[in-house]
């Protein structure tokens, strides 16, 4: 570290430590407490303040862009009522460890003490349970330090959200500050020797195991993941759906059958589940038996010590980064060539059959998609597939349409990013801050029209920003994850009059039209491809958002 003597103000030391970061993008909603810092970004071209219209678009904004781009996402919020607002789309990111650097100001510190306007005693307190670090700084001279450190917090295993609140007069003061070098980025937890060994000596004892592949491997490890199934002869699940925040596992590998459920075939037939990097699990209601099987051993590997044994106990427990463990236990099943080789002729059968089956469902559930006159979400899926290049990256947040989706569209290792939060209005900053991490690359948001009002204003800052986003409404005209909850407690009935479901008149190419992006309707399923490329094409040549409203049939759901 070093002391500069400087006559600027320490927001500049914020903005150093950002560079210093490789940062060149803060999303963010100011106010007058911010004035030192616009006034030093004015001052910083090679540093671009994305402005939103609500707390909630900058926070899902940075996510995304997090999210797509492998970096940290760093958003700005005004004082405790800014804090506040950006609070429910923080969830998310927490929910899915994503690095978030939120710089908060706050009002000047000769007033915190005294009730000040939009100030609370102690805001940091609101953050913290969504936030791994939550400080506000003292002294402008510890501008810097303060900064990095939420960096490092940030980004360190595992990762996460973390929070800096700065008050107006530090930011505004000219001082001596400390230029802090950027932390180096700890390496992610090895497996101890011993915990890989009996986990090897655990695999070479079943007779059927079953790997479950989560999020975490969507990248490092997704290609280990497919060695490790192909030595084992083992069949591959997905983690549930409501966790799946990116692809793990490619679909088209003859070793995938599903996503993970307690009463899959495969889980009912195994007798070891190998779980690489899968959150177990995360509840939406009372499940009516326990979704491990009590005749399963489960080995569960997780980098978060507090995901081991959360809800379920296993048999092993590995706290390391899954991709490092498969990497050495492919190593040490190089040793053990002759049991392998008869494992795999004993299990072959089985895969395929469990293949089979999974193939048959799909078969089955294109044929009646074929044969339905009612537009719905599967279709839209199997017609997005069509239309967009295969490197197109799906941001999506469809809600109780989203299974459906998923089934009918051609998903891909790298090509979706979904949230397991449920905080809604995620989807469409999301994916307009991915399109800003991944300028050449397509990018295309599915949400429920629910969804979309959460958070429409993106739309704006999408236009502003000149995001080519193609944003597919599956349109139910309801909030069904209320009417779903409303059926569960009527015995599958919904009493007439019951309010809170209905979301009737709204036009969603007229509001998309209000915020500067154009827009389509799809009138019948005949105009349903048609239209989604015309979207994807105009949004490309006019450099905006385009919005394609799709009306929908109802969903069962998960």
């Amino acid at each position: 570290m070093r002391v500069q003597q400087t006559d600027e103000r320490a927001a500049h030391a914020v903005l150093e430590v950002l560079r210093a970061r490789g940062v060149r993008t803060v999303f963010g909603l100011p106010g007058s407490t911010e004035a030192a810092l616009l006034d030093a970004l004015r001052q910083t071209p090679d540093l671009r303040y994305v402005l939103a219209l609500q707390e909630g678009v900058a926070v899902a904004m940075a996510d995304g862009y997090a999210r797509a781009g492998g970096a940290v996402g760093v958003v700005n919020l005004h004082t405790t009522v800014g804090t506040l607002a950006g609070l429910s789309l923080l969830y998310n990111a927490w929910r899915d460890r994503i690095p978030l650097v939120v710089l908060a100001s706050h009002k000047d510190t000769r007033i915190l003490g005294r009730g000040a306007f939009t100030s609370l005693p102690d805001t940091t307190a609101l953050v913290r349970p969504l936030c791994k670090w939550a400080h506000q700084t003292f002294r402008p001279e510890q501008v810097a330090e303060d900064v990095e450190r939420a960096f490092q917090q940030a980004t360190s295993s595992p990762p996460g959200p973390a929070y800096v609140m700065i008050p107006e007069d530090l930011l505004a003061e000219a001082c001596p500050w400390t230029a802090v070098s950027p932390a180096p980025r700890a390496l992610p937890p090895r497996a101890h020797p011993e915990a890989v060994r009996e986990l090897v000596r655990r695999l070479l004892e079943s007779r059927r195991p079953v790997v479950v592949t989560g999020s975490l491997l969507a990248n490092a490890g997704r290609d280990l993941a497919v060695r490790l199934a192909h030595e084992l002869a083992a069949p591959v699940l997905w983690e549930p759906r409501r966790t799946l925040v990116q692809v793990p596992y490619p679909t088209e590998d003859p070793h995938f059958v599903g996503s993970y459920d307690a009463r899959h075939p495969a889980v009912a037939e195994a007798d070891l589940l190998l779980v690489l990097g899968a959150v177990l699990f995360v509840e939406f209601s009372p499940a009516p038996a326990p979704e491990v099987p009590p005749h399963v051993q489960l080995v569960h590997v997780h980098p978060d010590a507090g995901e081991l044994g959360r809800l379920y106990p296993p048999a092993l427990a590995v706290h390391a980064d899954p991709a490092l463990v498969v990497q050495d236990v492919l190593e040490a099943l190089s040793a053990y060539r002759d049991p392998l080789d008869q494992a795999r002729v004993e299990r072959a059968a089985w895969v395929a059959e469990l293949r089979a089956r999974w193939e048959a469902d799909r078969q089955s559930r294109a044929a009646r998609e074929a044969r339905s006159a009612q537009l719905s979400a599967y279709q839209v899926g199997a017609a997005l597939g069509k239309v967009v290049p295969p490197h197109t990256l799906v941001v999506e947040e469809a809600v109780r349409s989203s299974p459906a989706f998923l089934e009918g569209y051609p998903v891909r290792p790298g090509g979706l990013l979904r949230t397991s939060g449920g905080s809604l209005g995620w989807g469409v900053p999301a994916a307009l801050g991915a399109q800003m991490a991944v300028a050449g690359r397509p990018v295309v948001a599915v949400v429920g029209d629910g969804c979309l009002h959460f958070t429409p204003q993106a739309l704006w800052t999408g236009v502003r920003q000149q995001l080519p986003v193609l944003v597919v409404v599956l349109n139910n005209r309801k909030y069904l994850a209320v009417e779903a909850g409303v059926r569960r407690l009527l015995g599958g009935i919904v009493g007439e009059g019951t309010p809170g479901i209905e979301l009737p008149g709204i036009d969603h190419v007229q509001v998309a039209a209000g915020y500067g992006a154009g827009g389509f309707r799809v009138e019948s399923r005949g105009q349903l491809e048609d239209v989604l490329r015309e979207g994807f094409a105009r949004a490309h040549q006019e450099g905006r958002p385009y919005v394609v409203d799709v009306p929908v049939r109802d969903e069962p759901g998960p």
